[in-house]
């Protein structure tokens, strides 16, 4: 661009209600219906969660089929000492994952552990009940 030429741009920004796609969020099909979230749960999700929270603290722990997301999606709901904990466990498109392929690359139950311990520890930290806690999740990871 030499010194001469001029360059300009426009912004607009609309406020209010969004017309875009939902947001991805867990859905109706839980580990209590699905064999392969059952074992997500039970391998995975359990022993970080117990490694962390007393049997006082943990009042509910489900795995999710997602919606509105990417196909696959897996979620993790806990609730502990009256707060909810709520993330995205795992996802085939976080390895590049082809969405219209029937191989998706899914993390591994290990990398699983590794994610939900360090998100677990943060949230328990941030809670009225563990608050300013540094806990630290003990578990056997699971087998690659």
């Amino acid at each position: 661009m030499d010194e001469g030429s001029a360059c300009s741009s426009k912004l607009t920004l609309r406020l209010g209600a969004s017309s875009g796609p939902a947001r991805a969020r867990p859905g109706d099909t839980t580990d209590a219906d699905d064999e392969h979230l059952h074992t997500l749960k039970d391998t995975v999700a359990l022993p970080v969660v117990t490694s962390l929270l007393s049997q006082e603290e943990l009042q509910q722990l489900t795995l999710h089929r997602g919606v509105d997301g990417d196909p696959g999606d897996v979620w993790i709901t806990v609730t502990a000492a009256g707060e909810t904990f709520q993330d995205l466990l795992s996802s085939p498109t976080w390895r590049g994952g082809h969405l219209d392929s029937e191989q998706h690359s899914s993390f591994t139950a290990q990398e699983c552990a590794q994610r939900l311990a360090s998100h677990l520890e943060d949230w328990i930290a941030e809670s009225r009940f563990g608050w300013g806690q540094q806990r630290i999740a003990r578990y056997t990871p699971p087998h690659p």
